[in-house]
């Protein structure tokens, strides 16, 4: 039995997908082993451990962004220590909050709009926030160790410029909703049909991505969908 089918069979979580969510937030715990694997098998002295050992916590993140990055991160690791790092998108914090408990030592956000950063962060003394302020007319004197990136309601291709003079590494969220454009075929929730489709604009972005300079390190699927349901792709850039 899998571990997202065993805490569902349990009664812990009333489905998988609340399980998956759960696991791939940190909040499984035996002893002081995190299982972070809705796929892991459950079974001999695992499955006994399990049975005795078993804890559950419930990570609190501002935003469904955090968990994203949370898992993320927790599968594929970037060390953020000592780091100062761009957020672009930085809407309610919630990569923002993940990348200062992965131990950066400052972050600067960036937002169009205002008022949305959560309580708890807007005072942090490690947070510097630039709101009303659209990425391609931010300026500074800094470059920094590592731009986050989540926007909506805007294609990458179209900022991807205004962020390659700032740093030379990059994690860019891939939002399929806000890449291919109005044209394409779409359930009442706004989530992308096409598989097709995102893949070939997926492919088109990062050959535009390369046109600039930029080498990809890593490429994944968000191990969390959008809030909606669409297949969100982190994708990992040097130059």
């Amino acid at each position: 039995m899998r571990l997202d089918q065993y805490l569902v069979s349990k009664g812990l979580c009333n489905s998988r997908q609340k399980a998956q969510e759960l696991i791939l937030e940190g909040g499984v715990w035996v002893a002081e082993r995190v299982l972070n694997k809705p796929s892991l098998e459950i079974k001999g002295a695992l499955l006994s451990d399990l049975e005795q050992n078993l804890n559950l916590s419930k990570r609190m993140f501002v935003s469904r962004a955090g968990k994203k990055l949370w898992a993320y991160l927790e599968q594929n690791p970037l060390d953020c220590t000592n780091k100062v790092i761009l957020d672009v998108g930085s809407s309610s914090g919630g990569f923002t909050q993940v990348l200062l408990e992965k131990g950066a030592q400052r972050v600067v956000c960036v937002d169009v709009g205002s008022n949305q950063l959560d309580p708890a962060l807007r005072e942090h003394p490690q947070i510097e926030l630039h709101e009303h302020c659209d990425i391609r007319c931010f300026q500074t004197q800094e470059t920094y160790d590592l731009i986050t990136c989540d926007v909506s309601f805007i294609s990458l291709s179209l900022i991807l410029k205004s962020l390659i003079p700032l740093s030379r590494a990059y994690l860019l969220l891939f939002k399929p909703q806000f890449e291919v454009g109005r044209q394409a075929k779409r359930n009442k929730k706004g989530v992308v049909l096409s598989a097709e489709t995102i893949a070939q604009r997926l492919k088109a972005f990062i050959g535009e991505a390369q046109a600039l300079g930029l080498r990809m390190q890593h490429m994944q699927l968000s191990p969390i969908k959008g809030k909606e349901g669409n297949a969100e792709t982190f994708i990992h850039f040097t130059r």
